[in-house]
């Protein structure tokens, strides 16, 4: 299966993206989730702030050659967490994917700063003439944090739903102001509302993991869209378990990611070629499910 893997979510070394991965929050999430920080973040360090991207992403690249990783799936998105802001453009992710030598498919980030009437032209844009593949939304990380199905951002997903194609959330413990932000009954209510929108819950809404779970079942059932998780580092913290469980189990709403440059790419492919999945549902996680998201 290597040389297959689609990776749905990895934040590139460089320096748009660093300002929200400061070096203190990658080690602390690389002591948490027991791997080692990447040698192409620790070159991203050296020097000034964008000096090393070139050299960064060349040993990334050798990093995902070396894991199997075909393509890596990274996003625009405007966010605020800790006193962090990270401002990464649709018109610089475009350019990373047409410089990335084939390795990066891009997302269009949502700022939650502009009218929402600006934000629809923007996603119509970054589709139609940046060729990107997909949206990503952080409403728990907006300046003026946002539940995923508050009215105000209705237009967003029908947008999405007019142009088929998949929105990522951002879930998990950091993504809000509490763990109310990342509920999985937040995000059944938008699969309800679109049930032909293909909705993907990055970190896999940890830690409600049999909630999502649940919500990622009844989802199913409803449309052609629905809700998928993408676990990501979290399969191996305390209660991952129950993902594994999940992907044996509902093996069409999973997807893999490293949450890189919290996870390392060799050592989160290693590690999850170990867990007890039968092929069929590694082959679905690894890529195939990735591949029927996001049209390859």
């Amino acid at each position: 299966m290597k040389g297959k893997i689609i990776d749905f979510r990895l934040r590139p070394p460089t320096a748009p993206y660093k300002g929200f991965f400061p070096e203190g929050i990658v080690r602390f999430a690389n002591f948490r989730f027991m791997v080692d920080t990447p040698e192409s973040y620790e070159k991203s360090l050296e020097g000034e702030a964008g000096e090393k991207d070139e050299e960064a992403l060349r040993l990334l690249y050798q990093e995902m050659d070396r894991a199997g990783i075909r393509y890596g799936v990274t996003n625009g998105r405007h966010s605020h967490l800790l006193g962090l802001s990270c401002h990464v453009h649709d018109e610089y992710v475009a350019e990373m994917e047409k410089h990335s030598e084939g390795r990066l498919l891009g997302l269009a980030g949502v700022d939650g700063s502009k009218p929402i009437s600006e934000i629809v032209n923007d996603i119509d844009k970054a589709i139609k003439e940046l060729e990107l593949k997909g949206v990503c939304i952080e409403p728990g990380l907006f300046e003026k944090p946002l539940y995923a199905d508050d009215e105000t951002l209705m237009p967003i997903y029908e947008k999405c739903n007019e142009l088929e194609v998949p929105i990522l959330f951002m879930t998990g413990p950091f993504a809000g102001p509490d763990l109310s932000y990342t509920d999985p009954v937040r995000f059944q209510h938008v699969a309800e509302t679109f049930p032909n929108l293909p909705i993907v819950l990055g970190h896999g809404a940890y830690p409600y993991v049999n909630e999502a779970i649940g919500v990622a079942l009844k989802c199913s059932a409803i449309g052609s869209g629905g809700v998928f998780l993408s676990p990501d580092v979290y399969v191996f913290a305390a209660g991952g378990d129950l993902y594994v469980k999940g992907i044996q189990w509902l093996s069409d709403r999973f997807l893999f990611a490293s949450a890189y440059p919290f996870g390392n790419c060799e050592q989160l492919v290693e590690r999850t070629l170990a867990l007890p999945l039968d092929e069929e549902a590694m082959a679905r996680y690894l890529y195939e499910n990735a591949e029927d998201l996001l049209g390859l």
